[in-house]
């Protein structure tokens, strides 16, 4: 990433010649101005150039900062933290939740203390900014003047800051940047003063106040003081050189004002840290981002070459007191927050964290500078190179485009542009929408919502944070990868439930729930995490509102799904209905529906070599969990089963093939027996017993075979209505859909079913490679797999034993399959898809003349869905499928099972 940032930039400056050499020749004007009247021109007119120039950027920097006029969402978790204060709920973001979701509190207790005079927080924050930027350039401007050997006459580090891109880009944002660069530099420029200790230390406890990360700049100020002593009181012993006075007067702000926070910020929210640290895992180390964020820096803001002349112009003896004990500051400072900010990853924001070292570099290099253009003729040799960093660090690389995350770095003023000052409006859809449609009934669910600050200073619900910035629970979770800095960790289905919330913008769920959880807001979609019959009572009759339709979603479901899909269906629907009136009915219907006896989902105590097992499922297992014997023991299990039901008793059996098997037995005689057709999955079995209809019987699993397992699963009774084998004889035209659900409770050589399939023009079952198929490059490897690969997610939906998956080698491996040739009947083609979801490099294509004239693909997750390739218009001709995997990023791979050619008859594959 570090050598494509650099490409780029560097392409940027390039094609910015023209504003580059103009600025390049004001630098050199500028500097020839200074070397020739600075000591020519009386005291009054240098000073009215002087404040005419600092006017000059002051007016240049506000007029660039109003161009990109900002309020972070971030920003707004902090007013959202101000307006609870001074409504009297306290520093919280949800009323009663005591999370210290900021790590802001001077910032956050000012606009606190604005809102409670009856001030317009947002509007205080944007002013506040805007005035802290140029209060940050006026004290820069005054260290320089203080610090410098002669009288200044251009004032090159305000300038410089003024068209600094970072600097005004962040003098907007509403967050606490500006102000703690105001008083880092102001802590600059107290040191200089009378009492200078004292002050810079409440300036610079201030700064701590504002971000925690600036204690660094704190304890190299005091690092500073105490290198100055050492310094300059070398005729006294080495501790007597120490001004102790001094240095307690300057430790003494940090401890009448920073402890005593700390401890009761301790108290109040019982973490050691702010719960911030936790959600972004700030005692890990992240120099991959880390050195990726400063690269960036670098080469946006021409540190590549002031940043070593920086350097060397602090290099060299020692001058006076002040502007000694700032070179030693900033020799300090700038290397290690520079460590700091590349250890945790930097920001997903550019530049933020960077902002206050800015007024660091700016005032200490130009003040140490003057003083070397001050040693002998020769030292305006330094000049040249300054005029070329200033030019290059004001002309503007903006590689990161409006709206754009590139390298987990985001342009952040471009998605949160103001667009009013009176009244102070930023745009966020989502927060408008959730204040018309539920703050304006009274409704209060629980939200889930990403971006917590607009939405939750809009709306005032309660909102749950599923990135952890105000939620303990997801914050103190482990980090499982890294990736943007800040959103690494997320919360989970569960973490939602045990949060009891109600309403979010993301699918947690999953699309397989989405005909339950799938609601409207407005014009937009939003999900259910699960039902609020509260909610639901208040969005009756809503026109700007609908909710997912339950029982109709249900009552379809039952009809068409199949056993399986039904029964993991069942989890979902017992945990989301929790507040459904009609649960209990509801929850009925598919129990009566799924007529199981046992479906081994829940653990029991073990029956001899007997046990529930769970974990990845075998291929003809449904649900969560299977009953398996011991595979180095022998023994049996009785299921009793009651009175026998009218119909069938089906069930799904599998594994060791030599003595095991399955009996029913009525009132002490076998009745029924079957043994084990795979031993690698489980197979179905359906007995009828119609014949011993209300007699008591008993299914017995018998293990005899002491190298191998018994797995069987899904005992359940034959629907009495619209029963599989009704559905198989009655039905018009053949659907895929139907076969899969036949398939799984019918065996194999069952006649309804083979009489069903022989309707299909052909099929690839995908367990394994056709004859006569062609696989090309590494990406799908040399035949299916029958589960997910290293480093894969698990795959949901698999039919049969295998499937193709692209995965082999990773994301960055390409490859493609072709299947044989057969003839288009015009009946569409079903399969089940997954894997990623750019149909343009990944997909599975009807290929037909040479040409691909349809094609389908995932969705960006690793679930088998249905897909239809429609063939009409091509009926009669000769055509093939080809798997495609041609993507090398995030998401480049597919997953392909179970192909049918619908048709009318038992054509098969052209060879």
């Amino acid at each position: 990433m570090a050598v494509e940032i650099l490409r780029v930039c560097g392409e940027l400056l390039l094609r910015g010649w023209p504003l580059l050499c103009g600025l390049l020749a004001l630098c050199a004007l500028l500097l020839g101005v200074e070397a020739r009247f600075s000591n020519r021109l009386g005291q009054g007119t240098r000073r009215v150039l002087h404040g005419s120039l600092l006017a000059a950027a002051g007016a240049l920097g506000l007029f660039l900062a109003w161009q990109v006029l900002w309020l972070c969402d971030d920003a707004f978790i902090s007013f959202r933290y101000a307006r609870n204060f001074a409504e009297g709920h306290g520093l919280v973001y949800n009323v009663g939740e005591w999370v210290e979701g900021y790590t802001n509190f001077l910032w956050t207790l000012l606009l606190g203390l604005v809102g409670k005079a009856g001030g317009d927080i947002p509007l205080a924050a944007l002013l506040g900014n805007l005035a802290c930027f140029v209060l940050a350039l006026l004290a820069v401007g005054a260290t320089v003047r203080r610090t410098a050997p002669g009288p200044v006459l251009v004032p090159f580090a305000v300038l410089a800051l003024a068209a600094t891109r970072p600097f005004h880009t962040f003098a907007s944002s509403g967050l606490e940047t500006m102000p703690a660069a105001l008083l880092v530099a102001a802590g600059l420029w107290a040191s200089t003063l009378r009492n200078g200790a004292l002050l810079s230390g409440f300036a610079l406890t201030g700064a701590v106040l504002m971000r925690p990360d600036q204690v660094l700049l704190y304890a190299c100020m005091g690092l500073a003081i105490v290198g100055e002593d050492l310094l300059f009181r070398v005729d006294r012993p080495l501790l007597r050189r120490l001004d102790w006075k001094r240095i307690a007067q300057y430790a003494a702000p940090f401890l009448l004002l920073y402890v005593p926070y700390f401890f009761w910020r301790w108290s109040a929210y019982g973490d050691l840290f702010p719960n911030t640290y936790y959600a972004k895992s700030g005692g890990l180390a992240y120099y991959e981002q880390g050195w990726v964020y400063l690269t960036h820096f670098a080469a946006t803001t021409g540190a590549w070459l002031w940043a070593p002349l920086f350097f060397a112009v602090l290099w060299g003896p020692r001058r006076n007191r002040d502007e000694t004990r700032l070179r030693i500051f900033a020799l300090l400072a700038v290397p290690l927050l520079t460590h700091y900010v590349a250890k945790v990853g930097g920001d997903f924001m550019e530049h933020r964290f960077f902002v206050p070292l800015l007024t660091i570099v700016a005032a200490v290099f130009e003040s140490s500078l003057r003083w070397r253009l001050t040693e002998g003729a020769r030292a305006w040799r330094w000049a040249p190179a300054t005029a070329v960093s200033l030019a290059v660090a004001a002309t503007p690389v903006v590689p990161i485009g409006p709206g754009e995350i590139r390298w987990h770095l985001a342009n952040e003023p471009t998605f949160y542009r103001v667009q009013s000052i009176l009244p102070i409006v930023v745009e966020s859809e989502r927060g408008r929408v959730l204040h018309e449609v539920l703050g304006t009934r009274g409704l209060t669910p629980l939200v889930s919502e990403g971006r917590i600050g607009l939405v939750g200073w809009i709306t005032g619900l309660p909102l749950m944070d599923p990135l952890g910035l105000t939620n303990r629970r997801v914050a103190h979770k482990p980090l499982l990868h890294r990736a943007r800095p800040g959103h690494e960790k997320v919360a989970t289905l569960d973490d939602m439930l045990a949060e009891g919330v109600v309403l979010s913008f993301d699918d947690a769920w999953g699309e397989r729930y989405r005909p339950f959880t799938q609601m409207r807001l407005g014009r937009a979609s939003a999900y259910l995490v699960r039902w609020d019959q509260a909610l639901a009572d208040g969005l009756a009759g809503a026109k700007d509102a609908a909710l997912p339709q339950v029982e109709r979603s249900l009552r379809k479901l039952l009809g068409s799904a199949p056993r399986s899909e039904i029964l993991g269906t069942l989890p979902f629907l017992r945990r989301f209905l929790v507040d459904h009136p009609r649960r209990v009915e509801l929850l009925a219907q598919v129990a009566a529906h799924l007529r199981a006896v046992e479906d081994f989902e829940t653990d029991r105590p073990s029956a001899g070599v007997f046990t529930i097992a769970t974990g990845s499922l075998p291929p003809g297992a449904s649900g969560s969990g299977w009953l398996a014997s011991d595979d180095a023991a022998t023994g049996s299990y009785e299921l009793p089963l009651g009175a026998l039901q009218p119909g069938e008793l089906r069930f799904a059996l599998g594994g060791c093939a030599a003595g095991c098997r399955a009996e029913l037995i009525v009132e002490g005689a076998v009745v029924h027996r079957a043994e084990p057709r795979d031993a690698s999955r489980l197979s179905p079995v359906s007995w009828p017993v119609g014949a011993w209809s209300g007699r008591q019987a008993v299914l017995r699993f018998v293990d005899e075979d002491p190298s191998g397992a018994l797995l069987a699963d899904g005992v359940h009774w034959s629907a009495p209505l619209r029963d599989i084998r009704e559905r198989l004889r009655n039905a018009r035209r053949v659907e895929s859909a139907l076969l899969a659900a036949a398939e799984e409770v019918l065996p194999p050589d069952d006649p309804d079913l083979v009489a069903y399939a022989a309707r299909f023009a052909a099929r690839w079952d995908l367990d394994s490679l056709p004859e006569g198929a062609v696989s090309v490059g590494e990406a799908f490897g040399r035949r299916p797999v029958r589960k997910a690969l290293r480093g894969q997610q698990p795959v949901i939906g698999v039919q049969g034993r295998g499937f193709l998956n692209s995965f082999h080698g990773g994301d960055a491996a390409t490859g493609r399959v072709e299947l044989p040739p057969f003839e288009l009947t015009g009946a569409p083609i079903h399969l089940l898809v997954g894997g990623g979801a750019a149909c343009d490099e990944t997909y599975v294509g009807l290929e037909v003349d040479g040409r691909i004239v349809r094609r389908v693909c995932g969705r960006g997750d690793e679930v088998l869905r249905p897909a239809v390739l429609r063939t009409r218009g091509f009926r009669g001709k000769r055509g093939r499928l080809v798997l495609v995997d041609e993507a090398t990023g995030p998401w480049g791979h597919l997953l392909v099972d179970d192909v049918i050619v619908t048709g009318t008859g038992g054509a098969s594959p052209v060879p």
